[in-house]
């Protein structure tokens, strides 16, 4: 039978994971692909380091340059994470004509233009499933499934760890500091967890999707990401009596004048599918032209749902291989890719939940529906909550109509600066639209 070797770089848990899937499956592999997969190389930044018992002592090494020497390497897979060395690693790997395939999502939405165009003009492939929401396979939904047919909007929960911590909040009142306590102890949660809760993993995650879903150019750096570290469990059990779940949403849509990206806080309807992914389960709901809305879900991280998706990539990789194909990338490249402009947040319309902190005293809800009133923000309901005997402050939630988000942002900026204020607002935006409903009608 014939034989493929690979290389992996990298052996931490998704390494890992990809390796025992590789070698638990073998015989599986082997019918469905009709050849031999076999680890010729892992390579690891301490080879002194003890490694499982499962993993031949023979195999490790921390030289890139064995691998590259090996003839009989013919996919390089990099699972170590992180933007150097991997990057020069997968460029070392694209200019000796190996496939690559790689779960290396902060490289990607980085440098993913740059690599995609050494590996076009070198006629290999480049594989990415494993990058984004673990197991959930939307990279390659996006790409096979539904190239036939326009995406219109994507919404997505794509962050393990912080649906866990909404989801611990959500359920058992625990604060943001416990929930994320609670999220570390699990492994769910980096030991620094600030990719993680400020939102970027979500944005580089984001553009991966909107690069595939729009063929367009989309960096984290160009569009809105807020985290989740002001959020507290008043703020979800406010919502809870209006019926809205709290959710870090990552969203990528088409608009009349160019495309919607942005990733935050928002309170979704109760009757949203999104509303019951719970825990660190990652969900991406589609609204296409052709099929309508439809929902991808399962768990997003973990050594074993990602190694997944990487073998999956692996396995399609070996396919081409064998049947003489390359050269197939995932992403659009060179003239395919467009420069789409980005809305501005500021001009998004839609409506709000609004927290004020406030002293205990007459004329302050006044006052503040006098200040969103002269910028034109529509007040749609309020809730006003006395001081409880350890608080030293009022609070006013107001839930607002549609309104442009500048204006919303102006008036809190207005109202915060009043002397009855006694913390900064609560802003968290309200999803009512066609990305969050169509799939629960």
């Amino acid at each position: 039978m014939k034989e493929i070797g690979i290389a992996l770089l990298g052996l931490g848990n998704v390494g890992l994971g990809t390796y025992r899937i590789l070698n638990n499956h073998a015989k599986d592999i082997e019918r469905r692909l009709g050849a031999r997969v076999r680890v010729r190389h892992v390579l690891v930044r301490n080879a002194g380091k003890s490694r499982p018992e499962d993993v031949p002592a023979s195999i490790i090494t921390h030289d890139m340059k064995a691998i590259l020497e090996d003839p009989e390497v013919s996919v390089v897979v990099e699972v170590m994470g992180g933007l150097s060395p991997s990057r020069e690693y997968l460029e070392q790997a694209i200019a000796s004509g190996r496939h690559v395939v790689t779960a290396n999502k902060a490289l990607l939405s980085t440098h993913g233009e740059a690599l995609f165009s050494r590996a076009l003009a070198r006629g290999v492939d480049v594989h990415f499933e494993g990058a984004v929401c673990g197991g959930i396979p939307i990279i390659r939904t996006l790409r096979e499934a539904l190239a036939s047919d326009r995406v219109e909007s994507l919404t997505g929960i794509v962050n393990g760890t912080t649906n866990f911590i909404l989801s611990a909040m959500a359920g058992e009142g625990a604060s943001y500091a416990d929930a994320l306590r609670q999220a570390q102890e699990l492994g769910y949660a980096e030991a620094d967890p600030t990719l993680d809760v400020s939102g970027m993993d979500a944005a580089q995650k984001l553009c991966l999707l909107a690069s595939l879903a729009f063929s367009a150019r989309v960096s984290p750096e160009s569009i809105l990401v807020e985290g989740i570290t002001s959020l507290t469990p008043t703020d979800i059990s406010h919502g809870r009596e209006a019926g809205y779940v709290l959710k870090l949403l990552a969203q990528a849509r088409r608009a009349s004048d160019g495309l919607d990206v942005r990733v935050h806080p928002a309170f979704i309807p109760a009757a949203s599918p999104l509303a019951d992914v719970s825990s660190a389960f990652n969900a991406v709901l589609l609204q296409s032209a052709a099929l309508g809305a439809s929902l991808y879900s399962g768990r997003g991280a973990g050594d074993l749902p990602t190694g997944s998706a990487v073998v999956s990539d692996i396995i399609d990789t070996c396919r081409n291989l064998l049947a003489g194909v390359s050269g197939r990338l995932p992403l659009p490249v060179g003239p395919n890719v467009q420069d789409v402009p980005l809305l501005s947040s500021g001009e998004r319309r839609g409506p709000v939940y609004l927290r004020f902190s406030v002293s205990d005293e007459p004329g302050v809800l006044g006052r503040i529906a006098g200040v969103l009133g002269e910028k034109g923000v529509s007040i749609n309901s309020v809730l006003q909550r006395p001081p409880r005997p350890e608080d030293t402050h009022a609070t006013i939630v107001v839930f607002t109509h549609a309104t442009r988000e500048a204006d919303v942002v102006a008036a809190v900026r207005w109202i915060d600066s009043l002397s009855s204020t006694r913390a900064p607002t609560q802003l968290i935006r309200i999803e009512e639209g066609p990305g969050v409903l169509l799939a629960s009608r």
